[in-house]
């Protein structure tokens, strides 16, 4: 997977804008057959006063923090590389977008074939990513905490 430059601003003890971190983001991780980078997260509203420190640590969970976010690239490789669709769901709303290849979004009810420059928003579904193609597929995901889906009352 290629690497991704992350910059991140911030500010002087005299409020002047700089950048704060200018360098390959070192948060990369395989999950699940998936070459998943972690460029951002936080918990709760963020505060842009606070000094700079990297919010991102090992082990960062598929779901994003308690009233947090999540900003992450995944890379999904072709199916003959042995890589198995993994049906997975989280309490977010997720925004999908779909930088280069191809990939199924699959869901209970169907599939969609999703290509570079569409966009998806996941809506706390059961779901999954299946790259039937020969090359990688390669998404930007954010992942915002949302409340949870409850069940329908009948009657």
């Amino acid at each position: 997977m290629r690497t991704f430059r992350r910059i991140v601003t911030g500010h002087d003890r005299d409020a002047r804008s700089l950048v704060a971190e200018d360098r390959a983001c070192p948060h990369v991780e395989i999950i699940a057959n998936a070459t998943v980078t972690n460029l951002w997260l936080h918990e709760g509203r963020p505060s842009n006063a606070d000094p700079y420190l990297d919010p991102v640590g090992p082990g960062v969970s598929l779901a994003p923090p308690a009233r947090g976010s999540v900003l992450r690239v995944v890379e999904f490789p072709p199916r003959g590389s042995g890589a198995a669709a993994y049906v997975h769901r989280t309490e977010s709303l997720d925004y999908a977008y779909v930088i280069d290849g191809e990939v199924y979004s699959v869901l209970d009810s169907g599939e969609t074939l999703m290509r570079a420059g569409d966009v998806l928003v996941q809506r706390g579904t059961s779901h999954a990513w299946d790259n039937r193609s020969d090359k990688p597929c390669t998404i930007l995901f954010v992942l915002l905490d949302a409340e949870p889906l409850r069940a329908r009352e009948s009657g």
